[in-house]
């Protein structure tokens, strides 16, 4: 008893000699390919293709047509020629009701044309996320600049009185982000983006005084300033 005790460890050697022997086999036969199968089956695919010339790209040179000029023309939508005066004529049209209860207001300049919105139809004091007449606002004014190869400057106003919230840090970033808020409104209604600037100017340029609850109010704005296209501005002509 005492000598086969000794040599137990005889019968677990010829098991893991058995296992590795079992592996190699596995690891062999799966490594060997059957060239005449391969063969067959390669033949049948390409009888297979050869019999859809018509839904298959002719040629082999890997390059499409259309690309071997270049980058593909981009694909921008149609513009029309609405002008600057058409512009205020539609907004003082559409936006009378605002314009009305003193919430819009609309300014012809020497190069374009400015739409003011004030904090009160737009936002909650402090917050950035449009109230729902601000966004019929918005609605209005998008359907007017829809399709118009303009220059489109979206600017947040503040007053002067500092803020600090988990959510905005200073009245720059409560600029920006209303700015930007407005401008993507405007954008999920139609109105071009590939024109449209986002500016954010805090309580820099103040258009009443901050020593008053009514000029504080009249700064708190966003304007939507409007202009014709430079040459150098990104449009949807020139790509032909």
């Amino acid at each position: 008893m005492h000598n086969v005790g000794a040599d137990r460890y005889l019968i677990t050697y010829a098991d893991l000699i058995t296992l590795l022997l079992g592996l190699f086999v596995i690891l062999y036969a799966t490594s060997q390919v059957d060239s005449e199968k391969f063969k067959e089956i390669s033949v049948a695919f390409s009888d297979y293709f050869k019999s859809k010339d018509d839904k298959i790209i002719s040629g082999g040179d890997g390059v499409l047509e259309g690309h071997k000029k270049g980058i593909p023309e981009p694909i921008l939508p149609p513009t029309s020629q609405k002008d600057i005066q058409d512009i205020e004529e539609q907004s003082t049209s559409l936006l009378a009701k605002y314009i009305k209860s003193g919430n819009i207001e609309i300014i012809k300049t020497g190069d374009g044309l400015k739409i003011i919105l004030s904090e009160k139809l737009l936002f909650k004091s402090a917050k950035a996320e449009i109230e729902k007449e601000g966004i019929n606002a918005l609605d209005s004014i998008s359907k007017i600049l829809n399709n118009t190869n303009k220059v489109i400057m979206i600017d947040g106003h503040t007053d002067s009185d500092p803020i600090r919230t988990f959510t905005y840090e200073s009245n720059w970033h409560l600029s920006a982000s209303r700015a930007t808020n407005v401008a993507y409104r405007l954008i999920k209604k139609g109105v071009p983006e590939y024109n449209l600037i986002i500016r954010g100017f805090g309580s820099q340029r103040p258009i009443d005084d901050n020593t008053s609850p009514i000029g504080k109010a009249k700064n708190r704005r966003v304007e939507i300033f409007i202009k014709e296209s430079k040459p150098e501005t990104p449009s949807n002509e020139g790509y032909e």
